[in-house]
C-alpha cells in the first residue's frame, strides 16, 4: 500500500490516455478491411500482457533491475543474434520470431535493455567522466545496433544513438566528447547505406532526397509520377492524408485514405497520417501533446530523483519514447526516409506495445520509490 501511495498517476493516466487513442485509431485504420479486422481484438491483448508485466517491473526494487543488467543486454543481444537463422522473413527484413502465432521482434526490447546497462554502467559520477565512460557505452550500445542494422531496420537503430547521447550527458560527460558520438552515428549511417541496406531501402532514401526539388510542375512529369506510384507511394499517400484532413479532419473512419485502402500500413508505420486526417490539425496536436505530457512527466521523475541509476534510467526511457514517436511523425510527413517505426502506445504492434508500457513502469518503478541503497553503495 505504502508503494501505491508513492505512484506517480500521471504516468499510469498519460499512458492509459495514449492506449486508448491508439486502439481507437487502430480500428479505424483495419475495419474496412477483413485481412486486419482482429487487430484490435489483438492489441487490446496485447495490453492487457503489458500491464500485468507493468505491475511485476513496479512491484521490483528498482535495485533488483540494476543488479541484472547484463542479464537483459545479454539476453537481447543473443536474441537479436539469433534472427539470422531463426527469425521469420517479411518484406524482406528478419525481424521478428514466429511464437504461437504471435510477431516478436527483439529490437523493441534491446532498447530498453541498453537503458538498463548504461544507467547502470553511468552510475558511477567518475567514470562517467574519464574515456572508458564514453567508450564503453559507446560499444554497448553499437552490438545491437549493428545486430539491428544486418535485419535490416534502419528505423529502430536511429533510436539508440539519442538515448546514449542523453544518458552520456546526464551522467556528466562532457559535451565535447558527446560530439565525438554524434559524428560516429553520422559515420555508421553512411557506412549503413553503402554496405548494410538493402537496395530497395537505398531507393527510399534516394526518392526521399529527390522529392525535396519537387514543384507544382515537376510532379506531374512522368518520372516523377511514376516514382510516386512505386518507392514514393507510402509517403506520397501519408502526405495527402496529413494534408486534407485540415483543421477538424474527415471524421471517425471518414478518412478516404484509409478508408479506401490507399495508404498501406495505416494501423502501424503510418498511423499518424490516419489521425491527421480523421481528425485534423487539432486531434493531431492533441495526440502529440498526450506524448509531449508523457515525456515530460518522465523527465520530472529524473529531475526528482537524487540516486544516479534511476535518474539516468528516467532519462533514457523519456529519449527513448520521446525520439521514436518524433521519428515516426517525421516518417508520416516524408521529413526522413520510409524506416517502418511504430509510434509508441499508438500504433499496433504487439513488441511495440509490450516495450513501451515496460519503459513506463520502469519510470514509475523510480518515481515511486527511494533507494537509500544504492548511496550506501557508492554508487550515487
Amino acid at each position: 500500500m505504502k508503494l501505491l501511495a508513492h505512484i506517480d498517476w500521471w504516468l499510469v493516466l498519460l499512458t492509459a490516455a495514449l492506449a486508448m487513442v491508439g486502439v481507437a485509431f487502430v480500428h479505424s485504420g483495419t475495419a474496412v478491411d477483413a485481412r486486419f479486422s482482429d487487430q484490435v481484438s489483438r492489441q487490446l491483448l496485447f495490453y492487457c500482457v503489458a500491464g500485468v508485466l507493468a505491475i511485476l517491473l513496479v512491484a521490483v526494487p528498482y535495485v533488483r533491475i540494476m543488479r541484472s543488467a547484463w542479464i537483459w543486454y545479454g539476453v537481447a543481444v543473443v536474441a537479436l543474434a539469433g534472427l539470422p537463422w531463426f527469425g521469420v522473413m517479411i518484406n524482406g527484413s528478419r525481424r521478428w520470431y514466429r511464437v504461437f502465432g504471435f510477431g516478436l521482434q527483439p529490437s523493441e526490447f534491446a532498447k530498453i535493455a541498453v537503458i538498463i546497462v548504461l544507467a547502470a554502467w553511468l552510475r558511477f559520477r567518475a567514470k562517467a567522466r574519464t574515456i572508458d565512460g564514453l567508450l564503453v557505452p559507446m560499444l554497448i550500445t553499437a552490438v545491437p545496433v549493428g545486430l539491428i542494422l544486418e535485419q535490416p531496420d534502419l528505423g529502430s537503430s536511429l533510436v539508440f544513438w539519442p538515448v546514449l547521447i542523453a544518458m552520456c550527458y546526464a551522467a556528466g560527460t562532457p559535451a565535447r566528447t558527446l560530439a565525438i558520438v554524434v559524428l560516429l552515428g553520422a559515420v555508421v549511417l553512411v557506412l549503413a547505406y553503402t554496405t548494410v541496406l538493402h537496395d530497395y531501402q537505398k531507393m527510399r532514401v534516394d526518392v526521399w532526397l529527390s522529392h525535396f526539388g519537387w514543384d507544382r510542375a515537376t510532379v506531374e512529369t512522368p518520372e516523377v509520377v511514376r516514382t510516386l506510384r512505386a518507392e514514393g507511394y507510402q509517403p506520397w499517400q501519408s502526405l495527402i492524408g496529413i494534408g486534407a484532413g485540415g483543421l477538424t479532419g474527415f471524421g471517425f473512419m471518414q478518412g478516404p485514405q484509409s478508408q479506401f485502402d490507399f495508404l498501406p500500413y495505416r494501423s502501424g508505420d503510418y498511423i499518424f497520417a490516419v489521425v491527421c486526417e480523421e481528425s485534423g490539425w487539432l486531434g493531431a496536436v492533441a495526440v502529440l501533446a498526450l506524448e509531449v505530457l508523457l515525456v515530460a512527466a518522465i523527465a520530472r521523475v529524473a529531475l526528482r530523483c537524487r540516486e544516479r541509476f534511476g535518474r539516468l534510467l528516467a532519462v533514457g526511457v523519456a529519449t527513448y519514447l520521446g525520439t521514436q514517436a518524433l521519428l515516426h511523425i517525421a516518417v508520416c510527413a516524408w521529413l526522413v526516409p520510409a524506416t517502418g517505426l511504430p509510434m509508441p502506445f499508438i500504433s499496433y504492434g504487439g513488441s511495440s506495445v509490450v516495450s513501451s508500457v515496460m519503459a513506463v513502469a520502469l519510470a514509475i518503478n523510480v518515481g515511486a520509490r527511494r533507494e537509500p541503497v544504492l548511496a550506501a553503495d557508492g554508487y550515487a
